[in-house]
């Protein structure tokens, strides 16, 4: 593994179980057994290294969504590709505390980060539920969150159990939902408009 990569794991890693305001560089480095001008020579900053993960993360997260899979099928790519990601805005809670300037930017990447993919997730959606694609997209990633957050602090629930069984319950069982609730009813047989049947 290029040491590019190794420092995006370790930070993974560490961000997510101390909190991106509670880790430094320094730590990251040492973690890797190098220097901490190495990692400035891959990334010029902390926050620089966050919106690399973040990238990242929403880089896998689109490249399921383009799969031509089934819609659940699909969704579920997503939510296993973006696992990084979730974790990541969660040690990002953190931040929100910290009263230092350079944490106060990160919050801001987070929730620019957070705004794209639910933009990525609005835009799907909405091909399948016209009208509705913003809603939904905030919906399936409480899903998708949710799970996670779940499985790393109650240890008898699955990750994966909890992602396919929100997944499906997400895309089966909003084709009854009540109209007054929110106009039309999303069905999962549709396909994306444009698609042969």
């Amino acid at each position: 593994m290029e040491t590019r990569e190794r420092i995006l794991t370790a930070a993974r890693e560490i961000f997510a179980e101390k909190g991106y305001g509670a880790t430094s560089l320094d730590e990251i480095a040492q973690a890797l057994g190098l220097t901490k001008g190495a990692i400035y020579h891959h990334f010029p900053s902390k926050r620089a290294l966050l919106e690399a993960l973040l990238e990242e993360g929403l880089a896998r997260a689109e490249r399921a969504l383009e799969s031509s899979a089934p819609l659940e099928e699909r969704l579920l790519a997503y939510a296993r590709a973006w696992r990084e990601g979730v974790e990541l805005l969660t040690a990002l809670i953190s931040t929100r505390s910290a009263r230092r300037s350079s944490d106060q930017l990160a919050l801001e990447v987070a929730k620019a980060g957070l705004r794209r993919v639910l933009g990525l997730l609005s835009d799907f959606l909405e091909e399948y539920s016209p009208g509705r694609g913003r809603e939904l997209a905030a919906v399936f990633f409480s899903i998708v969150h949710g799970a996670y957050v779940v499985s790393r602090q109650v240890s008898s629930y699955r990750l994966d159990e909890l992602l396919r069984t929100g997944i499906r319950v997400f895309v089966r069982g909003l084709e009854g939902c009540d109209e007054k609730a929110g106009g039309g009813t999303f069905d999962p047989a549709l396909r994306r408009r444009g698609e042969e049947p």
